[in-house]
């Protein structure tokens, strides 16, 4: 199965996202973060939230703006799973331990089916738009560098 991983090139993230919560690091397991979105139609909750161009990292809660398609096991995945359902029970308010668990597969489950229709080791960024029927995903791809850590 694919996933999304976080990707660091620079100090970037930390810079603009800093005053949003901070930035995910590198490595770290990201979902679409789609469920983290503002009403975009309406504006952002807060002024540097940047949710429109990131991708939320599932244990810390941090952003990114450049994810990796990569492999995952099924153990990885299931503690994925585990960790957003802790976050939208404790953190978000969820009304249920069951309604939290079913929140947090769905989202797994769509980041895996998104990072699946990509080819594997390449990098995505993302643009959320409000459209009629909420808010519209855009992704752009790009081959994976050689810069730092990061392989050609």
């Amino acid at each position: 199965m694919r996933f999304l991983k976080a990707v660091r090139l620079d100090d970037s993230d930390d810079r603009i996202l800093a005053k949003g919560g901070g930035a995910a690091q590198d490595g770290e397991w990201v979902v679409s973060g789609g469920y983290a979105a503002c009403d975009l139609a309406q504006g952002h909750r807060l002024p540097h939230c940047r949710c429109d161009t990131t991708f939320v990292a599932a244990a810390t809660h941090r952003r990114c703006t450049i994810a990796e398609v990569t492999d995952i096991d099924e153990a990885a995945y299931e503690q994925l799973i585990q960790a957003l359902a802790r976050h939208f029970l404790e953190d978000l308010g969820a009304p249920t331990p069951h309604a939290a668990r079913t929140a947090a597969e769905d989202e797994c489950a769509y980041t895996a089916e998104l990072a699946g229709g990509f080819p594997q080791e390449v990098w995505i960024t993302v643009r959320r738009e409000p459209t009629e029927d909420g808010v519209g995903e855009r992704y752009s791809v790009f081959k994976r560098l050689m810069i730092g850590t990061h392989k050609l």
